[in-house]
């Protein structure tokens, strides 16, 4: 009897030319979560960001490998996992330079005011509306990058065009990008203190969930902006909207919500002084077809017998 892998329909890039990949070693199905009783037969699953927990994998007692699309896997219980000999992979790298390029769309669209360009153009311009926006240089300006990650990395390569002061704060020293890209380290607090531009690039871990609080954005210049395509749950919306409502700091682009979708009750939606977009910083046909396929060739190798090349770290010396 064939394996049975489910796909989740909520994942909208997962074509079926590369889901064809697994067809002669299992029957492919997408289905929309909860999965209902397919979950009980399921030997492998690609997610999105459902939460695979405890309770979850007690309604697959079949399961084998929980492939997550994306490079963030905060939904997966890792231990839980672990404990039921279930492997979680995830499709780092491959989407590093997009997110990269989304977070630079952000700063730049918030510097220049690109949306309410656009909107002067598409609604007062022609009735010779002369209330132009005015934006600011990035010239002279310090970003600052929390997280010297894939992206982060990817981030700072990227700003080798810009004038601009960089530097960073990571749980780890990075000499070698210190070196290369001109990067230098500072404290925690330093960062928050020196950045005109806050660029966020962690994962969602207890140690970071709120780390953009009330405390660290009273350490921010009145002129500082944030942008965060890591995880919403780093920043603190009610914090966050507050130092802007108070003109503490001058703006926020955002990627990423501590609630997804965010509601449209969310009062950040309201401000002016921000810019956002719907978790989409990986969003281009290019990438998300190589998440897809990196996905896939993890599931292909559980149902081959082999160990899957994109483990997540926690599992990185663990062969079920």
């Amino acid at each position: 009897m064939k394996h049975l892998v489910l796909i989740s329909s909520d994942i909208l890039n997962v074509p079926e030319d590369v889901a064809g990949a697994l067809k002669p070693l299992a029957e492919v199905t997408y289905v929309k979560a909860p999965y209902d009783d397919l979950l009980a037969r399921a030997s492998a699953l690609l997610v999105g960001g459902e939460k695979v927990d405890s309770g979850f994998l007690e309604r697959a007692p079949k399961l084998g490998i929980a492939a997550r699309f994306g490079v963030g896997y905060d939904a997966v219980d890792v231990e839980a996992c672990s404990k039921r000999r279930v492997y979680a992979t995830h499709t780092p790298d491959v989407l590093s330079g997009a997110v990269a390029d989304q977070t630079w769309a952000l700063i730049l669209g918030f510097m220049r005011r690109i949306p309410e360009a656009d909107r002067n153009v598409r609604e007062s311009w022609a009735k010779k509306d002369r209330r132009m926006p005015f934006g600011w240089d990035m010239e002279g300006k310090t970003l600052g990058v929390l997280g010297l990650g894939r992206i982060g990395s990817q981030v700072v390569r990227r700003a080798q065009g810009f004038d601009v002061e960089l530097v960073y704060n990571d749980v780890v020293r990075k000499p070698d990008m210190e070196k290369r890209y001109g990067v230098r380290y500072l404290g925690f607090d330093d960062l928050m203190r020196s950045s005109d531009i806050l660029s966020l690039h962690v994962p969602l871990l207890p140690s970071t969930k709120g780390i953009i609080g009330e405390k660290a954005l009273s350490m921010m210049k009145p002129s500082a902006i944030v942008v965060n395509t890591s995880r919403g749950p780093v920043i603190e919306e009610k914090a966050l909207y507050k130092a802007l409502t108070e003109e503490r700091i001058r703006g926020a682009a955002l990627d990423v919500f501590e609630q997804e979708p965010t509601p449209l009750d969310n009062p950040l939606l309201k401000l002016d002084n921000v810019v956002l977009t719907p978790h989409s910083a990986s969003a281009t046909w290019e990438t998300r077809r190589k998440m897809a396929e990196m996905a896939v060739s993890n599931i292909k190798a559980y149902l081959e017998g082999r160990r899957p090349p994109n483990v997540v770290p926690e599992q990185s010396g663990l062969t079920f």
